[in-house]
């Protein structure tokens, strides 16, 4: 019965490790990602300043080629982060979630199973500890309830079955 609640707790232990990694392992792709977009959004940002530079230094030539490529990196940039946000884990985080409820039941009636043992024990701790009581307050009483009664009883059956048998 111990055994069995140990077991069942290891088990939750396992569930809440695999969703703990699972959790990890999917936050830090997101960031990833967030970082790598925001980088691309920098080196966009960096692009364009030189196309404002270029702008005001040649009329048209150079400056549109690096306004379109600061345009390009926004816009991957963009689609980058939107990707990001709206990722989430895969079917995997699913299955030890289930295995997490299931842990979780089994340890519930690990638990109920321990409480009935405790509180049978504790009757029996109650019922010889009135029986106790019972004998040191009146020890012909309690003595003659739990041996002549009995004994008495028996006798009497035993020769009813000899009158029968006659």
């Amino acid at each position: 019965m111990i055994d069995d609640f140990v077991r069942d707790l290891d088990h939750l232990q396992k569930a809440e490790s695999l969703i703990g990694r699972i959790w990890f392992k999917f936050q830090t792709r997101r960031f990833g990602l967030f970082v790598f977009g925001g980088l691309i959004a920098v080196f966009g940002l960096g692009m364009t300043n030189v196309a404002g530079f270029y702008a005001l230094q040649e009329s048209l030539g150079h400056s549109w080629a690096a306004g379109v490529i600061a345009i390009a990196d926004f816009v991957l940039a963009a689609m980058i982060i939107l990707a990001a946000g709206t990722s989430e884990p895969g079917p995997e985080i699913d299955l030890a979630y289930d295995a997490r409820k299931m842990a979780i039941e089994a340890i519930h009636a690990d638990a109920r199973d321990l409480k009935s043992t405790f509180d049978t024990f504790g009757q029996e701790i109650r019922d010889v500890k009135d029986a106790v009581t019972g004998f040191v307050q009146d020890p012909m009483d309690a003595a003659l309830q739990t041996l002549l009664v009995p004994a008495a009883t028996s006798i009497i059956k035993g020769l009813r079955t000899k009158k029968d048998e006659t």
